[in-house]
């Protein structure tokens, strides 16, 4: 007989700017299907690759079942052992410390936005709730871009991205959103087929570059110049939006004395294009009338990432596009964390990069989620080294991923099938609600369920040591984390309101329609007394970045594969890219004696790869290409290649400034 089909609405929490909601089939308490939710506004019933494998990843034979334990981290000999000793474990641990300091300084929490589901950050709220204990802070992502927005405008807010498809221009700078966003394509696609022009500037040859109208390959971290040259060139032609300069903005004749001193044919060298190509794409912004600037996650990761973003919105804002419809800037939206859970801040909090390169202060106790430094922050031999000094570490996980691999404790956790969870959504601005599909895996427990019960075991221990909250379900924990700001944006109080209403109809929005922006002055900032207070220029002025030298002469980029999202799909085979490769200009090959599919060496100051080349003619010949991630059957950990450099901005968003990913040098050789 046919068992019963039960069908259930999920949301993907990864940290991706589609948040797909989608419809999952359970037979018996079996996944059988997975399907896109039509009724989403953006996704509109698209999945990408990787969501279409979440079934087979959901069962994948490598997947934790067990809490584990090894006394010696790194050693492998790992034992399986009960919930209840985990929990014995961590306690006497945390009584130790407190024992000893009598606090819970040396507890270190580190992690980030592995999922990025409001059940998530209990984690936080836990740590908090029995007194000041330490935080890794930072943004490895966006954070440079973020404040480079803020220093302008005032804060970061984005225009509905469905707007798009009215557009009658859209530049992409380092934006590949075939690969990283593809439920924007179909609004680039539909804004192309009534006419608008479509413009695509990377150093990359990428796949949403095969789209576009013009492809501009611009020298890495020369966005800022580009963008200062576009604006001296629309001055000259008297093409700036005048009253908006003249009502709406705030420095921008202090800005344009730099302007006027530069020389046109110095930046163009700079950024490696031909004047043709910028008088081209000058015409085309002038006939367009109004122009959508997508600015990429991955240009903001240069040592002048920041100062880079100020330049592109000081482009738009000049021309006249910033809250207009269909224009303006479109980077992310700054306001999403706004449930009170979000919002905890009783920890000491440490820059992340300082962390990393000087290992302090001491920490007693790490616990990891949400989060694989071993293959996805900087120098993870460096980490490596720190972790093998705290005496207990703990990762919640679902893979041994290398980081779980050199954890004395291993805390097998639930996916978003198996828990209840909201997901909000940093680029469409959509919320909603995740329904458990499917019991825990074995005897994985979800985020929320281990630190309620960690919480219970710590208070009969002694009472006055921990106010978390205790709750009976992960729902009833979800509805007290709704506050009076999530219903004025999202019109909502409870779990409940979103089972009903699914995802809530909410206005069509356009960021700074009313031109009044959130500084200090109500203006566009072209100068900003913020900025130049924190040691940046006070107007956004391209500044230099770093540049290969001869020792080092290749860019490494190292930018998402298509079908992975950082180190999270690695147990899906969806290519022939089952191990890493490095991407080369076969000119430059040739010129090295490198043949295509050769294993060579990949190298600089801080450590070398032994990694296959492959010829691609779509990566300049002064950039090497390896995709980031975690590659199990090579074992090669890319970011082992890349300093702990930061970015210019980040420190006033996330506590941290960014890593300049981006501005990592190395050179290629034969074995």
């Amino acid at each position: 007989m046919r068992m019963a089909t039960h069908h259930f609405k999920n949301v993907c929490p990864r940290n991706c700017y589609s948040s797909c909601t989608m419809i999952s089939e359970v037979e018996n308490n079996q996944l059988i299907h997975i399907s896109g939710d039509t009724s989403h506004p953006y996704t509109k019933g698209k999945l990408c690759a990787k969501g279409y494998t979440y079934g087979e990843k959901n069962h994948h034979p490598s997947r934790l079942k067990f809490p584990y334990y090894q006394e010696v981290k790194g050693s492998g000999k790992f034992k399986q052992i009960t919930w209840e000793k985990a929990f014995e474990l961590i306690l006497c641990e945390i009584m130790s410390i407190h024992e000893r300091y009598e606090n819970f300084l040396p507890i270190g929490l580190y992690k980030y936005t592995g999922n990025l589901g409001v059940q998530h950050f209990v984690a936080e709220q836990f740590f908090s709730s029995i007194g000041e204990t330490t935080k890794i802070v930072g943004s490895p992502c966006a954070s440079a871009g973020f404040e480079a927005i803020q220093y302008d405008m005032g804060s970061a807010k984005m225009s509905d991205p469905s707007q798009l498809k009215e557009a009658k221009m859209i530049i992409l700078w380092g934006s590949n959103p075939a690969v990283t966003n593809i439920h924007l394509i179909p609004f680039i696609l539909e804004a192309k087929d009534k006419g608008a022009k479509i413009v695509v500037i990377d150093p990359l040859f990428t796949k949403t570059a095969e789209l576009a109208d013009m492809y501009i390959q611009l020298c890495p971290s020369t966005d800022g110049a580009l963008s200062n040259v576009l604006l001296k060139r629309l001055y000259e032609s008297d093409a700036l939006d005048k009253a908006f300069l003249a009502q709406h903005s705030f420095g921008f004749d202090h800005f344009y004395e730099w302007i006027d001193q530069m020389d046109l044919q110095e930046y163009l060298q700079i950024c490696g294009i031909a004047e043709s190509s910028l008088e081209l794409l000058l015409t085309w912004i002038i006939e367009a009338g109004t122009v959508a600037h997508l600015i990429g996650i991955g240009l903001q990761r240069h040592s002048n990432g920041g100062q880079n973003i100020r330049a592109i919105q000081a482009l738009a804002a000049a021309h006249g596009d910033i809250g207009t419809y269909a224009g303006g800037i479109f980077f992310g939206r700054g306001d999403t964390m706004k449930f009170t859970n979000q919002q905890e801040t009783s920890n000491r909090d440490i820059d992340m990069n300082k962390w990393i390169t000087q290992g302090q202060p001491t920490l007693e106790m790490m616990w990891i989620s949400c989060r694989n430094p071993l293959t996805q922050d900087p120098n993870p031999r460096l980490i490596q080294e720190h972790l093998m000094k705290i005496p207990f570490v703990v990762t919640v996980e679902q893979f041994m991923t290398p980081t779980a691999a050199m954890s004395n404790l291993v805390l097998p956790t639930t996916t978003h099938f198996e828990e209840h969870d909201i997901v909000t959504n940093f680029w469409h601005d959509k919320i909603a609600f995740n329904e458990k599909a499917l019991p825990p895996y074995y005897e994985s427990r979800s985020e929320w369920n281990i630190m309620n019960e960690l919480a219970i075991r710590l208070k009969q221990f002694d009472e006055e040591l921990c106010s978390f909250p205790i709750y009976s379900s992960e729902e009833e924990y979800l509805n007290k984390q709704f506050n009076q700001e999530i219903f004025e944006h999202h019109k909502i109080r409870k779990c409940s309101d979103l089972r009903k209403k699914s995802i809530p109809n909410m206005k069509e929005t356009t960021a700074w329609r009313d031109k009044t922006f959130e500084t200090k002055t109500g203006r566009y900032h072209f100068y900003s007394v913020e900025a130049k207070k924190n040691g940046f220029s006070a107007i956004p002025k391209f500044t230099s970045g770093k540049s290969p030298t001869v020792e080092h002469p290749f860019w490494l980029l190292t930018p998402h594969h298509p079908y992975t999202i950082n180190s999270q799909s690695f147990s899906i085979d969806l290519t022939d890219d089952g191990e890493a490769f490095v991407g080369i200009h076969p000119k430059v090959a040739k010129m090295l004696n490198i043949y295509n599919g050769e294993v060579v060496q990949v190298y600089n100051s801080q450590d070398t790869l032994e990694i296959k080349a492959v010829y691609s003619a779509q990566v300049p010949e002064d950039i090497l290409l390896i995709y980031q991630g975690w590659y199990q059957r090579s074992q090669i950990i890319v970011n082992r290649l890349i300093p702990v450099l930061e970015t210019d901005m980040g420190e006033n968003v996330s506590g941290a400034k960014g890593i300049a990913y981006y501005d990592t040098f190395v050179n290629i050789s034969k074995m």
